[in-house]
């Protein structure tokens, strides 16, 4: 049987006796209302309904090239969802778009990826408990412990995890390269003849190099952990130059203005050094924090505002202002998109929100030199990185609140820290003599842990 074309503003349908019922051109109505249809096949080219309420439908096959729907209940008088079935629901087969948010790590940090990218971070953190603020019942507490010995004075800045599961330990003033292998938690060095206070941070690169930051050594350092062989490239840049790098999404890493009164950029594909920007104040920034949206944060050290660096254009920006002098050391991403920043002499945390440029403090009485570094914990609060402090810090995004747990951790301790799949975070050791990790109890994804939105300094 063929019917025409049916375009009616409310059509109801009681009841269908026919083997088959096939429209040949659009069906479109607002309101699809029938108690009872029973028929071999239905077969349309188009379904257009603001509504579709079948309290029973039974079909052979059902045909729709496109079915577009506010509501479809089945089973319900009114249904309360887009799609509400009220009773058992069978599939043989499903077909699913992309889960954009299952990859959101992946997606290239950008404008248009930016709410993708955030809502991912926080479907992929363990939330704090908004209104208690409490743990979850297996991770409560967070143990911290050492391992290895005889680690020379102020011999590292910054550590990178790389794909192997190892922790490379930029050199500072040791003369060669730090391994922590979290396997055996042993430690080893390898190379040797590297020049004293040479870097100040490290970048994991995609070809599987880590980028080590030129700090005074003159010259750009590259690790390959696969060959375990160092070398460098460019020279000539001046003394305490940077401190903290940053890969971007072209590929290229962003070194943080220290001493310098420029940006530093560094190509890996071709091994060049550039400069952008200019007339930054001395002593202005100690690390950076990529953003969803791709710009680069710089942390305010001296500098009394926050830097801004948008890589696609290469143009340098600042926001907010009165901020104190040697207040931060590092940044956090935070997985709704802020950053926190590590107090160290400011005396408070800060809290920067690059999608309204506010920044606030929270939390006081910070002693001086407290910290230099820090981690997203697996679940969402933020580790601060004991530099002067004796005891590690923990602050929570949520409730807004700052606590402390461990002590007697030895002066000068530590230099930035890296967050291991199985939950550790490893201390890079600066001059306490070994190796800190303080233990979780809560897994990450591997692939978060690698992501340069948090694996360098």
């Amino acid at each position: 049987m063929s019917l025409p074309a049916l375009v009616p503003t409310n059509y109801v349908l009681t009841s269908g006796a026919n083997s088959a019922l096939t429209w040949t051109n659009a069906l479109t109505m607002n309101t699809i209302n029938y108690s009872s249809m029973v028929g071999s096949t239905i077969s349309t080219t188009t379904t257009l309904s603001n509504r579709a309420q079948p309290s029973t439908l039974q079909s052979a096959a059902f045909q729709v090239s496109t079915l577009t729907t506010s509501t479809l209940g089945v089973g319900v008088t009114s249904g309360a969802y887009p799609l509400d079935i009220r009773g058992t629901a069978y599939l043989s087969s499903i077909q699913a778009p992309v889960d954009l948010l299952a990859q959101g790590l992946n997606l290239l940090p950008s404008t248009i990826n930016y709410s993708t990218i955030v809502t991912s971070l926080t479907k992929m953190v363990n939330r704090v408990t908004p209104v208690a603020g409490t743990l979850p019942f297996w991770a409560s507490g967070g143990t911290y412990g050492t391992v290895g010995s005889g680690i020379v004075v102020g011999a590292y800045f910054g550590g990178v995890l790389v794909p192997d599961g190892r922790v490379v330990f930029a050199p500072t003033n040791a003369t060669t390269i730090g391994l922590f292998n979290p396997a055996t938690n042993a430690y080893t060095t390898t190379v040797s003849g590297i020049p004293t206070d040479a870097y100040a941070g490290g970048v994991l690169v995609p070809d599987g190099r880590v980028v080590f930051v030129p700090r005074s050594g003159g010259a750009i350092g590259l690790f390959n952990p696969a060959t375990n062989t160092y070398t460098t490239t460019a020279s000539g840049i001046p003394s305490t130059a940077y401190i903290g790098g940053v890969l971007v999404p072209d590929g290229r890493v962003v070194f943080v203005p220290f001493s310098t009164t420029y940006i530093g950029l560094f190509n890996p594909a071709t091994n060049a050094y550039t400069t952008a920007a200019s007339g930054i104040p001395a002593n202005a920034y100690v690390g950076g924090v990529l953003l969803p949206d791709g710009r680069i944060v710089f942390v305010p050290f001296s500098s009394t505002t926050i830097g801004l660096f948008n890589p696609a254009t290469n143009t340098y920006t600042t926001t907010a202002s009165g901020i104190s002098a040697s207040a931060y050391a590092g940044g956090v991403l935070l997985p709704d998109g802020r950053v926190v920043f590590v107090p160290f002499s400011g005396g408070s945390v800060g809290i920067f929100n690059p999608a309204t440029n506010a920044y606030t403090t929270t939390a006081s009485a910070i002693p001086a030199s407290a910290y230099s570094g820090g981690v997203l914990l697996p679940d969402g609060r933020v580790l601060f990185v004991p530099y002067s402090a004796t005891y590690i810090g923990i602050f929570n995004p949520v409730t807004n609140a700052y606590t402390t747990t461990a002590s007697s951790i030895p002066a000068n301790a530590y230099q930035g820290g890296v967050l291991l799949p199985d939950g550790r975070v490893v201390f890079v050791p600066l001059s306490g003599g070994t190796v800190g990790l303080f233990n979780t109890n809560t897994p990450a994804s591997k692939s978060r842990c690698l992501h340069s939105f948090f694996n360098k300094f």
